[in-house]
């Protein structure tokens, strides 16, 4: 069974161990703030980037939607393009 005194020679053996684990708890802290104020920045990228990709797509549907027309007109004039 342990004593109090063990206990206390486990805590002092403890001790470095928690000035390494608060140590990299702040650097943790600090890596966690970058990544937050980062991922803001992607986030509106990523939006830019979806709303880019829509117009795309729509561009791309009247490009398709103009095509036909023209296919239909050179039919009927009977073009060879």
């Amino acid at each position: 069974m342990l004593t109090k005194d063990d206990l206390k020679e486990i805590e002092k053996l403890l001790e470095p161990i928690r000035g390494t684990l608060d140590s990299h708890s702040k650097k943790l802290e600090v890596i966690d703030e970058k990544v937050s104020a980062h991922s803001v920045s992607l986030i509106n990228l990523e939006k830019e980037i979806k709303a880019y990709l829509d117009a795309l797509d729509v561009e791309r549907k009247r490009v398709d939607q103009h095509d036909e027309h023209l296919g239909v007109i050179e039919e009927s004039l009977d073009l060879n393009p």
